[in-house]
């Protein structure tokens, strides 16, 4: 009997002990340490991964669901373009739409770095709607960088703020009509 009471209570404080890692609030999280990251799209299709364009988010808490810390997103640089993003532990999943919502974007990323400007890498898709299969526009990596904090507090500030902006500007002085930004002339 003594045999299953220590095995009970070693399973108990085992099971707690993980549990307790999986709650909420996250260190580092999104926001605490400043809301504005900065996300950059390296081309998996290039063999030499070629950059296409960095844009800037702003990232606001909107809660917690289980063991996820849950926030919402709005870029300050590329207009129309909001989404949702979810955090547990160093790993954050986003989604997110543009073009009046014909345009899609998907990230997974996990924090890399625990200094106060923390990094984060992993990956990005992006595609469009159409009658069929949708247009994928690209899957690449991405790189994260938090670069201080947005003006507006809310997300719904940021979000009438930034949805009429002009079109980001490639480095060939092109507009840029999704988030990724365009297609590399080495293609």
């Amino acid at each position: 009997m003594k045999k299953y009471l220590v095995s009970a209570v070693s399973c108990a404080l085992l099971c707690s002990a993980v549990s307790s890692h999986a709650t909420p609030p996250f260190k580092p999280d999104l926001v605490a340490e400043g809301n504005r990251w900065t996300i950059t799209f390296y081309d998996d299709g290039s063999g030499t991964h070629n950059q296409w364009a960095t844009q800037g988010l702003c990232f606001y808490y909107a809660g917690t669901y289980g063991s996820q810390q849950r926030y919402q997103w709005v870029s300050d640089t590329f207009p129309d373009w909001n989404g949702l993003a979810t955090q547990e532990g160093d790993q954050i999943f986003m989604h997110g739409d543009y073009a009046q919502d014909v345009g899609h974007d998907g990230m997974e990323w996990e924090i890399v770095t625990r200094s106060r400007n923390n990094m984060g890498a992993g990956h990005w898709k992006e595609w469009r709607e159409d009658s069929r299969f949708g247009r994928t526009i690209g899957w690449g990596n991405a790189r994260f960088e938090r670069v201080g904090r947005c003006e507006p507090d809310s997300a719904e500030e940021a979000w009438e703020k930034y949805r009429d902006i002009g079109y980001p500007r490639d480095d060939k002085g092109r507009e840029m009509y999704q988030p990724m930004g365009n297609q590399s002339d080495n293609q």
